[in-house]
Order: C-alpha cells, then sequence, then structure tokens
C-alpha cells in the first residue's frame, strides 16, 4: 500500500511536541511493509547534516497564492530510515524561513500556501496514492482540496488525525482565495464555516477537514469518546457527533529506539526491562546522582518526583505547582523542565523558580532541553501529569520505558494507558501507576500521598509496580496495524466489519478488554 504523510513536524530534525514522535514512530513501522513517504516544509533550522542521500527532488515547481505565481523546490532524503520530501517555499514571505515552526501571526496562510504547495507537487508526480494521511489543522485543508478543487490527484482516501482538537486554524474566506478557492464558497454550516455562533464569517480548517477527509482518528480511544460531550470538543462537538461513523480512536506508541535505557546515549548508566530490580534501580540511582551533580542537590533526598512538560493550560499548571509545594513538604525532590508559549505562565514559573532560589531540591527549567529531558525521565520514581484533558499524552508512556511511575489525572489517553494500582477492575498484571479523577488540589493530592506511602511503607509492592510500568508494551507495533486496518477499510480493501480503529459506537474500551482477559 502507497501512504504519504502530510504533517508539520518529523522528529528529530523539526519537532515541537508529540506530533513529531508520533510521525517519526508511525511511519518507520509502516514503512516495514508498506511504500511510506512523508511531507513536511523545508525549515531554516533543519540541520542538512541529519539529512541522509539529500537530493534535489524536483528543482522549481509553483504554486499560486494571491494571483501570483511562486516558487517551490522538493527535497528528499532519508531521515529515521523514512523517505521524507522537504517543501522548501521560495515565497517572499519567507514562511519557513524562521527559527520556529509555529508562533506566527501569519501560521495560517504559511500552512494554507503548504497544503496548495504539497498538493501541486503529489500532482505533477502523478503517482497513484492509496492514503493520503493529515495530521492536525495546518494540513486539514488538503482533504476539501483533494475533494473538491484537485480532483485529478490519484488519491484513493483521505485520512485526518486530531491530535490535539484545541487548535483548528481559524480564518477568513479570503484567505482561502488566495490559493485560487472562492472561500465564500465554503463559508456554509455544512462544510467549513466555523460552528461558533459569534463567527458567522470565519473558516475552520481543521472542521474542513474532519467534513471532507473520508475517516478521521484521535490518538486514543477515550479522547475519541471525550471530544463529542457538548463543551469538550471546543466548540466541534456537534460536527464530530455528525461525523462520528468515521470517527476512531487509536492509541500512540512511542518511537522505542529513541527512548531507550538500554542503548539511551543521553544517559549515564543503561539498563533494560529484562534486567532485575536491583539492577534497574542502582542505575536508575546512579542516573539520579549525575542530576544531584549537575544541580547540586542533596543526596540520599526520598522521592523524586517530575515533570517534563510545555507549560499550557492543558496540562494543569495549577496542579503541576501543587505537586511541586507537597513533594517538597514531604522532603522530596521535584524537577520540572518545561517552558510556556505564554508569558505569563513562563513568568509564572521563572518567578517560582526564584522563590525557591534556596530549595536546591527544586529544580525548574523554564526551556526545553532535550538531553536534559532523558535524564529526568530515568532519574525519577514519579513523573506526574495532571493535565485537563490528554488526547494521548507521552510523557507516562516514556516514563514507563524507564522505570518511572506516571501519577495521572485519568483523561483522555492517560485513562487509557494509566491503570491505577489499587484499581481492581483490571487484572493486578495491568495496574502500572496511580491515577486521579477530579482536576483538584485535593485529586492530586491524595494522589501524590497514595504514591509516597507506598514507596515507603511496602517496598515489594512498589517494587513489583515498577516492574510492571517498565515492561509495558507501547510500542508502535499494535498501532500500526490498526493503522493498516483503517486504511485498508478507507481504501475499499476491507470489510467495514474489520477496522483496526472502529468507529465511535465500537471504539476499543481497554479497560473491558482487560476485564475479558481474567
Amino acid at each position: 500500500m502507497r501512504i504519504v504523510h502530510i504533517a508539520s513536524e518529523f522528529s528529530p530534525i523539526a519537532k515541537a511536541g508529540g506530533l513529531g514522535e508520533v510521525l517519526v514512530g508511525l511511519s518507520r513501522q509502516l514503512s516495514l511493509e508498506n511504500e511510506v513517504d512523508i511531507i513536511i516544509p523545508k525549515y531554516d533550522f533543519i540541520p542538512t547534516s541529519s539529512l541522509l542521500f539529500l537530493n534535489m527532488e524536483v528543482p522549481d515547481f509553483k504554486c499560486i497564492e494571491h494571483g501570483k505565481s511562486h516558487a517551490n523546490t522538493m527535497w528528499s532524503a532519508q531521515v529515521e530510515e523514512c523517505r521524507l520530501h522537504l517543501l522548501e517555499a521560495r515565497h517572499p514571505a519567507g514562511y519557513f524561513h524562521r527559527p520556529n515552526i509555529y508562533g506566527y501571526p501569519d501560521d495560517t496562510a504559511r500552512f494554507i500556501y503548504f497544503c496548495r504547495a504539497a498538493l501541486e507537487y503529489l500532482k505533477l508526480k502523478g503517482e497513484p496514492i492509496d492514503v493520503l494521511h493529515l495530521h492536525e489543522w495546518h494540513t486539514a485543508l488538503c482533504a476539501p482540496l483533494v475533494k473538491t478543487a484537485l480532483k485529478e490527484l490519484q488519491i484513493g482516501s483521505v485520512l485526518l488525525t486530531i491530535h490535539n482538537l484545541e487548535y483548528q486554524g481559524r480564518c477568513a474566506p479570503w484567505d482561502l482565495d488566495a490559493i485560487g478557492l472562492k472561500g465564500k464558497d465554503y463559508l456554509k454550516p455544512h462544510l467549513l464555516q466555523d460552528d461558533d455562533p459569534a463567527l458567522p464569517n470565519t473558516l475552520n480548517l481543521l472542521k474542513g477537514g474532519i467534513v471532507f477527509a473520508d475517516a478521521v482518528n484521535t490518538v486514543s480511544p477515550t479522547y475519541a469518546r471525550e471530544i463529542i460531550v457538548p463543551g469538550r470538543g471546543f466548540g466541534l462537538d456537534k460536527t464530530l457527533m455528525k461525523q462520528k461513523k468515521k470517527l476512531s480512536g487509536i492509541l500512540n506508541g512511542i518511537d522505542q529506539k529513541l527512548w531507550n535505557p538500554e542503548t539511551d546515549p543521553l544517559i549515564k548508566t543503561h539498563y533494560s526491562s529484562n534486567d532485575s530490580l536491583v539492577k534497574i534501580q542502582l542505575a536508575k540511582g546512579q542516573n539520579r546522582a549525575d542530576l544531584e551533580k549537575r544541580f547540586n542537590i542533596p543526596a540520599n533526598k526520598q522521592p523524586w518526583v517530575g515533570c517534563v512538560t510545555r507549560i499550557v493550560p492543558q496540562k494543569g499548571p495549577e496542579l503541576l505547582e501543587e505537586a511541586i509545594h507537597y513533594t517538597l513538604s514531604q522532603g522530596g525532590v521535584f524537577t520540572l523542565l518545561g517552558s510556556s508559549p505564554i508569558p505569563e505562565l513562563q513568568r509564572h514559573f521563572e518567578e517560582l523558580k526564584e522563590k525557591y532560589i534556596n530549595r536546591p531540591e527544586l529544580v525548574i527549567e523554564c526551556n526545553y532541553d532535550e538531553a536534559l529531558a532523558h535524564k529526568i525521565y530515568t532519574s525519577l520514581d514519579f513523573v506526574v501529569i495532571p493535565s485537563h484533558f490528554e488526547p494521548c499524552g507521552l510523557a507516562q508512556l516514556i516514563a514507563m520505558r524507564y522505570g518511572t511511575i506516571p501519577i495521572a489525572r485519568a483523561t483522555g489517553g492517560l485513562k487509557d494507558t494509566v491503570f491505577d494500582c489499587n484499581d481492581h477492575t483490571v487484572p493486578a498484571s495491568k495496574r502500572n501507576g496511580f491515577s486521579f479523577e477530579k482536576a483538584t488540589s485535593a485529586g492530586i493530592i491524595e494522589a501524590l500521598k497514595r504514591a509516597f506511602e507506598l514507596q515507603k511503607n511496602d517496598p515489594a509492592t512498589f517494587q513489583s509496580l515498577l516492574r510492571r510500568a517498565i515492561q509495558s508494551d507501547f510500542s508502535w507495533k499494535k498501532p500500526a496495524q490498526q493503522y493498516m486496518k483503517l486504511y485498508q477499510k478507507i481504501a475499499g480493501r476491507e470489510s467495514s466489519s474489520n477496522t483496526g480503529g472502529s468507529s465511535l459506537g465500537q471504539v476499543i474500551n481497554f479497560r473491558e478488554m482487560y476485564k475479558q482477559e481474567t
């Protein structure tokens, strides 16, 4: 099967969040048995040294914007064992000649142009594609383009994956006029008109993807159920409810090549899930000593708690702060690595760092450091993930891979992957962490208290919990199989009763699966 991904990120060369890691892990797994291509913008910051077999594939092809024809170049390369195509937009506004992926006033115009240019490249190539797989609002416009303006493209079916429904890509009709469409033609409730009655003249690019794609999926089954609940779909719950027959949830995996404590070059002492618990804990202790030395943290403190995150309202920053205060009150160490695109939040946590300047057991690094992230995951006893909502979440999966116990709010993908050690509705063999229902101070403190008490008072049970966590399988093998079944269904190669993602009414219920296993 020939699959083409169009996305804004691809780890490690263009990463702003989890999307880039999802693309590389899924694409690498699918490439084992399929012909897989990935198209992303050629950002200025991408190091050419990371691009194997870099080749100018198409020296010059045109894309229209505002009645003018702009030149583009398509490059091909191999990255992380995947076949990558990098679209260099030689646009006078320098759309992708900037130091960051997102965060510019013209982000909508940039990615509208990228969608049109990427499809112009595919039209020029003229090769049949079984599935065009789109990711997030940045590429969602490709769905209506394929189904309306560029029907000559040989594309069998279109899948849109929603990684985070909060971000939707709102724009005006004339933004579509810019690339040769009649924007007002799409300003209709059943097409791209935004569902917010206060925005009657606004188009919603993500909604366009949902409406025109042959299938839509989220990155966890629970999130697929949550987003059709009124008030929880960021204004698109009505559209999603209308389209629910083509909505499914497939749980993300993690890139086990990137996140592997047995081979990770960024940590001091290696270990694997097959090692004895004594060896695992000894290795984690040696990695912890590395951080103690780096940040002058007092030795022999316990527990070690931390978080690697974007500091945004979604992630529950106020609950994160509660976790910091509680951990310090219990004599533990807390390590936070994260930055915020919101100036007020960034400043708040910088001030918190300054407030505790004389408490070396609190480490707050208000930036993102890939190497430090690896060191933190391997050093912690517990990682806290107090999200208000979470489409999937990678932090809990990475943490468990490194033998770190998650303490997570029961929402979205966290609910599908973190099973409380006291939850008797799932088999004991599946219980791998601590969870809490209510996004309140009391909720997170109660979970932290249970975790700390178990570690201190019942080390044997705690070690069993650690063993279950580190042996959890969150590779891309099973998710890739589910994506293949979904591809086959929408490409007409498999009966509708045999889909990997399933329609919303049949979204996989992991807890029921685990009950059945007993």
